[in-house]
């Protein structure tokens, strides 16, 4: 790097059962200390754990490993709340970082303080595909890695402000974090489980005022569990948290007159996809109930807590 880098830097890694891809994954992040210098505190989190802790090649400030699995939103959120980094870097096992990408991410942070947080370029296992280039979302709000499943050559080459990043290997500011914590004070809503509690986290980091940066010379490889095309490879129950949370997400953080100005179209797709969960996936219907059920808890979570 040109110059010193200033801030802390902490990773979280939350692990479901005893996968061995945590430690490729660590020691790239070792390797990263090695190479750039960078101090990184690491907080692994092992769910649904079985037998004795493997030795990792980057010993973590703290290891949680126990057999109850309360979810990745609950897991991450005590990872974070564990570490004490200036910046935060979130890891899923199936991801590596590219030698260089997070002390390029960090000095983004370093030297922009109006971005919360960076969104690494993602690119799959066989090195020529795209994973995610940031997240977008869309008119109705639906939420969409770019470039996934393109041909990574060429493609997402420039700097460029996104909606949010994937979590699956991103930066954040602590401060930011902090900033946009949720009417309950959470940094990530714990009732999510899985899935979409990145797009949840990324919109309040923008109505706190921040930027979602994706920087491409920011590299991580990333396996992806949820591949394009594979819906049918997924449990049913994350299927409809998937649904269930897309909705409180909206919920909590489209505004009262978007909301309003957007109903007869979010209310007209939405009847065009309840009709055709009902003849290929009728049991992700059993999303609505849920959705129903937890506006009140949602709506009380609206307000993020002032700066």
């Amino acid at each position: 790097m040109d110059s010193p880098l200033s801030a802390s830097v902490s990773a979280i890694v939350v692990v479901l059962g005893d996968d061995p891809r945590l430690h490729e994954c660590l020691a790239a992040l070792a390797a990263e200390v090695r190479e750039t210098g960078l101090g990184i505190e690491v907080v692994v989190v092992e769910n649904a754990a079985r037998g004795e802790a493997p030795a990792l090649p980057l010993e973590p400030a703290k290891r949680i490993r126990r057999e109850a699995n309360p979810g990745y939103a609950a897991s991450a959120a005590e990872a974070i709340e564990a570490t004490t980094g200036d910046y935060v870097l979130t890891l899923n096992p199936d991801a590596t970082v590219h030698a260089g990408s997070v002390a390029r991410a960090v000095a983004v942070l370093d030297s922009e303080p109006d971005v919360g947080a960076v969104a690494f370029r993602l690119v799959r296992t066989d090195g020529t595909t795209l994973d995610s280039a940031g997240i977008r979302l869309g008119p109705i709000r639906r939420a969409r890695d770019r470039g996934m499943g393109e041909p990574a050559e060429g493609a997402f080459t420039t700097r460029d402000d996104v909606d949010a990043a994937c979590m699956a290997c991103a930066l954040f500011r602590r401060s930011a974090l902090d900033a946009a914590r949720d009417g309950a004070g959470e940094v990530l809503d714990r009732r999510f489980f899985a899935y979409k509690e990145d797009v949840d986290l990324g919109w309040r980091l923008r109505r706190a005022g921040f930027r979602v940066a994706y920087v491409p010379d920011a590299v991580a490889t990333h396996e992806r569990g949820w591949k394009e095309r594979g819906r049918q490879t997924i449990p049913l129950e994350l299927r409809i948290l998937s649904l269930r949370n897309r909705w409180w997400t909206i919920l909590k953080n489209e505004s009262a007159l978007s909301l309003l100005l957007r109903m007869a179209l979010y209310v007209s797709v939405e009847v065009m996809l309840v009709l055709f969960l009902l003849v290929t996936e009728p049991g992700v219907v059993r999303a609505y109930p849920r959705i129903v059920l937890g506006i009140p808890g949602t709506l009380r979570r609206r307000k993020s807590r002032p700066r």
